[in-house]
């Protein structure tokens, strides 16, 4: 059944049933997803603190005794009265009744007294809760614990935080003429690149898989590992296996595994076959074998489809606008994906094509960085032409 690309995400999305949750060390917590609000638990700061090294003071003396200093995390005195003044290291606590910390640079000592510039009120004292307040939400839930949220959650205080799990996703490749990285070269064959197309993106994203392995073109393998790893996974990707060959057997097997096609077409170029089927609690992803198509599916299709499985709140790619540079060819009534070259110029993106969009071309991803989204209405474009673009 082919299905348009509204379609084919509509129940893509449809079957990612948010995850069960479960409460780690949040040590153990970069790339999760919050399955919580995080809340401060206390003012940001709780108390007066000084932002620079410097003279706690009332202001109105032109000199003052100092009777003492404290610094982060170390007791000082706690309050002052008249002339006196306290000498207050950054992040130190301010003592009661200050009103103002002068720089340290901006003052001097004269006869055993602190001679100190005339400061306003509040001048440079962090105030309490000038941050954030005692119940304020400091990141929702469906954030990813990313290199901003991960050390605010120590800032915080955090010993655990609760997330959603991780899915198990296996992953297995198709087909008689697959040589693995390091076997000898025999013509008309192809190297494994499918497998290493999903561990790029999915270490990128830290998704949890295995590789069952590659499998030969037979039924009795594919049924095999079909029976094995459904017991297994709540996900399974395949790559090839999926098309109208003769040795395609995917389909066939399904007929005798108890799984309901959802869809096996969608109408994009690259990658049109695209098989969604479901069995219990399975979901089976089948992805055609050309590395470019593989790659664009993945990329279009089942990145944001397994961020919605993660519990990602935002799992959809972020489209930006972009001015072609160059040229791009596309087939008007059909949605193309284009690679391009996007670099900013002038403050405004701009594509540039990759010399070639066929399917059984890949090398050109090696220096494209991102997809070129042509709708049915769009043809090709010429430069100058406007067009939107999500990122690799």
């Amino acid at each position: 059944m082919k299905v348009s690309r509204h379609k084919a995400k509509e129940i893509l999305y449809s079957i990612a049933a948010r995850p069960e949750i479960e409460e780690v060390d949040v040590r153990d917590s970069y790339m999760r997803v919050l399955a919580e609000d995080i809340l401060t638990e206390r003012d940001y700061p709780d108390c007066r603190k000084s932002a620079v090294d410097g003279y706690a003071h009332i202001p109105g003396h032109t000199s003052y005794n100092q009777i003492g200093e404290t610094g982060a995390g170390r007791k000082g005195a706690e309050s002052i009265s008249g002339d006196e003044t306290v000498f207050v290291m950054t992040g130190g606590n301010v003592p009661e009744n200050a009103l103002a910390v002068a720089r340290v640079e901006d003052c001097k000592t004269e006869n055993g007294r602190v001679i100190i510039p005339e400061c306003s009120t509040g001048e440079n004292i962090n105030k309490i809760a000038e941050e954030n307040s005692k119940g304020d939400v400091a990141a929702t839930k469906g954030s990813v614990v990313t290199d901003g949220l991960f050390p605010v959650l120590f800032y915080l205080g955090r010993g655990k935080v609760k997330v959603y799990k991780r899915p198990k996703i296996g992953i297995f490749v198709t087909g008689d003429e697959i040589l693995e990285a390091g076997e000898e070269y025999r013509k008309g064959f192809v190297y494994n690149t499918n497998k290493y197309i999903l561990e790029s993106m999915f270490r990128k994203y830290r998704f949890d898989f295995e590789y069952a392995g590659h499998v030969k073109d037979s039924k009795e393998d594919v049924a095999e590992v079909f029976e094995m790893m459904s017991e297994k996974y709540d996900i399974i990707i395949s790559s090839g296996g999926i098309s109208m060959g003769k040795y395609d057997y995917v389909k066939e097997v399904f007929n005798t595994c108890g799984y309901e096609i959802l869809f096996s077409r969608t109408a994009i170029k690259p990658g049109s076959p695209l098989m969604t089927a479901k069995k219990d609690g399975c979901t089976f992803i089948g992805m055609p074998g050309y590395p470019a198509a593989f790659m664009t599916n993945l990329v279009f299709y089942i990145i944001p489809f397994l961020k919605k499985c993660y519990g990602y709140e935002t799992f959809e790619n972020e489209e930006v606008n972009v001015v072609m540079g160059s040229r791009t060819s596309c087939k008007e009534g059909r949605f193309d994906i284009n690679r391009a070259v996007v670099k900013p110029v002038n403050g405004v993106f701009t594509a540039v094509d990759a010399g070639t969009q066929k399917t059984s071309h890949f090398i050109s991803f090696a220096r494209v960085n991102a997809l070129l989204l042509l709708d049915e209405e769009t043809g090709s474009l010429d430069k100058g032409d406007s067009a939107k673009a999500i990122f690799l």
